[in-house]
């Protein structure tokens, strides 16, 4: 609250600190690269802050972030392909921070999501930081009705894409429908 009374309106500062590593994460999910991330992270947030200051709707600011974020990623993502011709050994490879990983299984599962394409990578990143589908279709750029099967396909090519390590009683993962929330 002001102090006037009126409720205040966000500071980009708090919104950062709220969910700046977030969305960090979700573009380097996506552009696969540190650096690209950072400047993912720092597009958005700076489109934030001009669009605070020009009044923007602050009505579902977390929605709005992670949209900015997939089209700074997207865009990003054609700007290096335009530039760069690609071969498969001129694409480094980003390793992740070591986990704590006794069986393997959070290697194998990031190896599944590494063998899916950029739009299931996009959907399930998306879904996994809690957006609704519709926040989902504005950040995807997809049709409303179409985020629930196309998020249930890319659920079962990651399902598919882990196959082989779920073989053995050492782990058995439910992909139960974990998105019977928010729609």
């Amino acid at each position: 609250m002001d102090p006037d009374g009126n409720a205040a309106e966000p500071d980009a500062r708090d919104l950062f600190r709220d969910h700046g590593v977030a969305v960090y994460r979700f573009a380097l999910v996506l552009v696969r690269h540190h650096q690209d991330a950072e400047d993912v992270v720092q597009e958005t947030f700076m489109k934030l802050v001009q669009h605070l200051g020009s009044g923007g709707n602050t009505a579902n600011l977390r929605g709005w972030l992670f949209t900015v974020a997939a089209h700074a990623s997207r865009d990003r993502q054609r700007r290096r392909m335009r530039w760069l011709p690609w071969t498969s050994g001129s694409e480094p490879s980003v390793d992740p921070p070591p986990l704590p990983d006794e069986d393997g299984r959070y290697k194998a599962l990031r190896e599944a999501l590494r063998g899916l394409s950029d739009r299931d990578r996009l959907l399930l990143a998306l879904r996994a930081q809690g957006l609704s589908y519709r926040e989902i279709a504005a950040a995807a750029g997809i049709r409303e009705s179409s985020v629930s099967q196309l998020l249930a396909r890319a659920t079962e090519r990651w399902s598919r894409g882990t196959a082989e390590f779920r073989t053995g009683d050492r782990y058995e993962p439910s992909y139960e429908r974990a998105d019977s929330g928010r729609r």
